[in-house]
């Protein structure tokens, strides 16, 4: 007798009954492999985002904060440098790559980071490949040359449908607010669009650093001068007072990105620039595994938790729905096993309705659960640059999914058991 096709038949038979059965197994199962997906897609977009740099540069306070306004555009920066920092980092011997970063305004929401062409010239650190891959990479036009001349993140072209020749003007701040104000004064213009590679450098606008100091110095201005109004010191009709013209060594910035030529050289250059400078440094690795472990690792041991508790409950489920079904079924199991059916393959039939009813279910809940991580990527690539692959799998999410399906066959055992100890006498006759 073909077992499988007799145990799939017993299952269609009561449909109710195995579409709430279905859905328990599912929604375990989505849990288990949401969480772990996210959880590993994250990490990795993460990593890809901060393994090229060794150090981040910046005003004292916050580490975490640094990293996560100077890597992924995500906070506010914690303050302002000397620019001559900078300039001692790119002449340390130590440093392979300096990168200054200045933080401006923003359009459409994305962030215009002002730079030097050091950010171009950076390359990935891999271990056994010397001939690594640029950080970022022009996919079309020219790196700035000039003032008020922009690349464009290839997330950000896409968005905005800006293209080479296209102008456009930042909104004051570094996200978009209502009812914050224009700088049309001081239009960019579109020099180029970077190849889009996974990183929150997508989401980003690059230009000099003489053009985000430019804009600075204007809002200071308009500052003072409403300061001025508003307190009636400067009469109506008096000429505005300039800018100052302040020398690029006294000028300031947001943070620097370090790479370091001998990577454990890091570590040193942390402790000498925290103990002996007005200025911190972080090791990006360092503050983002922390983050993890302290507050992402937690929530998702959690979440995992959950799951696995709805599994042991979708496994009470299946075994009560076979044991019911095997008392029901007492009389067709007798008379099966009076026309010569074994006993063994009563105990196989009932497994086998665990098995597919658990299969099922775990089917059912991996596309459950990467489907909703699938509609989740899209908005954690627009809100924070994080590019994930919702279908990809891995050895752990492989082997909790085995977990599962192991504890729907042990589910079965019970209502196996009472069907291997079927009677066609007892049972038929009810002696």
């Amino acid at each position: 007798m073909n077992l499988w096709l007799m145990a799939w038949k017993y299952i269609v038979r009561r449909p109710l009954v195995t579409l709430l059965t279905l859905l328990s197994v599912a929604l375990g199962t989505a849990l288990i492999s949401g969480v772990l997906t996210l959880k590993r897609e994250m990490h990795r977009s993460f990593e890809g985002a901060n393994n090229v740099f060794d150090l981040v540069v910046g005003s004292k306070g916050s580490p975490l904060q640094l990293v996560l306004c100077s890597i992924y555009h995500l906070d506010q920066s914690p303050g302002n440098i000397p620019y001559r920092r900078y300039e001692a980092l790119k002449a340390d011997r130590r440093v392979k790559y300096a990168v200054p970063l200045g933080l401006g305004d923003n359009y459409q929401g994305f962030r215009i980071v002002g730079t030097d062409a050091n950010l171009f010239k950076v390359k990935t650190r891999k271990a056994l490949d010397r001939a690594s891959a640029p950080f970022v990479s022009l996919r079309s036009g020219e790196i700035f040359q000039a003032p008020f001349e922009a690349v464009l993140g290839g997330f950000v072209a896409a968005q905005t449908g800006l293209n080479i020749g296209d102008t456009f003007s930042g909104t004051h701040g570094l996200m978009k607010l209502e009812g914050s104000a224009d700088h049309d004064e001081f239009p960019y213009t579109v020099v180029g669009i970077l190849r889009m590679n996974g990183t929150p450098n997508d989401r980003a606008i690059f230009t000099s650093m003489e053009s985000v100091w430019t804009v600075h110095d204007a809002e200071e201005e308009e500052h003072r001068e409403i300061g001025w109004l508003a307190s009636g010191i400067q009469p109506p009709g008096a000429p505005k007072i300039q800018a100052p013209d302040v020398a690029k060594d006294e000028r300031e910035l947001s943070s620097v990105l370090v790479q370091n030529k001998v990577l454990l050289q890091r570590f040193a250059m942390k402790e000498e620039i925290n103990r002996e400078t007005e200025a911190m440094a972080a090791v990006p690795m360092e503050e983002m595994g922390r983050m993890f472990k302290n507050f992402i690792g937690p929530m998702q041991t959690s979440l995992l938790a959950i799951a696995f508790l709805v599994v042991a409950v979708a496994a009470l489920t299946i075994l009560t729905t076979l044991y019911q079904s095997a008392e029901r079924r007492r009389r067709d199991l007798a008379l099966m096993r009076a026309l010569g059916g074994r006993c063994s393959e009563m105990f196989t039939l009932v497994l086998f309705e665990a098995l597919l009813l658990t299969m099922m279910g775990i089917a059912m809940g991996c596309v459950l659960g990467h489907g909703v991580v699938h509609l989740a990527s899209g908005y954690l690539r627009d809100e924070m640059g994080l590019v994930l692959n919702p279908w990809s799998f891995d050895g752990l999410e492989l082997a909790c999914l085995g977990a599962v399906a192991l504890a729907g066959l042990v589910a079965g055992l019970v209502p196996a058991l009472l069907a291997y100890r079927t009677s066609p006498i007892r049972d038929l006759t009810g002696l």
